[in-house]
């Protein structure tokens, strides 16, 4: 099952076409990718380049949260 998720989440690799009659030749390749893996190369990006706000934003509302309950009783 994992090794399922880790292809789905890595995507087939795709190497460039060569030209049969050229001598030169290109190694290189790219990932194709399921839309739904995309997205969640993005979130996944977002979560590692921002995770601070994420987790202040998460703490600020859970603190906002329970203050509006002890206020209430």
């Amino acid at each position: 099952m994992f090794h399922k998720i880790k292809n789905w989440y890595e995507g087939v690799w795709v190497p460039h076409e060569n030209d049969p009659n050229s001598y030169v030749v290109f190694s290189s390749g790219n990932y194709k990718r399921h839309w739904t893996a995309e997205i969640a190369h993005t979130l996944v990006s977002f979560y590692l380049k921002h995770w601070q706000w994420c987790w202040g934003t998460v703490i600020a509302l859970v603190s906002l949260y329970v203050a509006v309950i002890a206020l209430k009783q």
